[in-house]
Formats: C-alpha cells, structure tokens, sequence
C-alpha cells in the first residue's frame, strides 16, 4: 500500500491498521461508510487503492466534519 496521506492527527487513527482493515473488505465497494470518520483513513486508504467508488463520513463532531467537507470539496 501507498503512503497514506494523514491530513490532520486524529487520536485514535486507523491509519496504521487500514492496510489490515482493508484486507477483509470485497476488491471493489460501491458505497463505504464511514459512521466515526475521524481521520477518515480507512476511506483515504480504500480511495488511494481505487477499491471505493463513493463515500460517507459521518462523525458527531460537526467541526470536523465541516473540515473534511472544505477539504474534499475545494
């Protein structure tokens, strides 16, 4: 797997597992969601992999959010 861009820490990451993670999902996912995105890097990683055609990132935390909205939406 690629370099994982971490755009923002985030405390308790899956950057270091999602190589791990990813090894359970299918080759090809139409829809990931994403219920506690976080530093989003299980969507980051799936993308990098082009094994993700769309995505979901939920997160309580509005602000963060809002965040991953300017950044995937500049």
């Amino acid at each position: 797997m690629p370099y994982t861009p971490h755009p923002i820490p985030y405390q308790g990451s899956k950057r270091n597992l999602a190589e791990k993670i990813l090894a359970y999902f299918p080759d090809q996912v139409n829809t990931l969601i994403e219920p506690f995105a976080g530093s989003a890097a299980i969507v980051i990683a799936a993308a990098l992999e082009h094994r993700v055609k769309k995505f979901i990132l939920n997160d309580i935390n509005k602000p963060l959010i809002d965040l991953w909205d300017a950044i995937i939406n500049l």
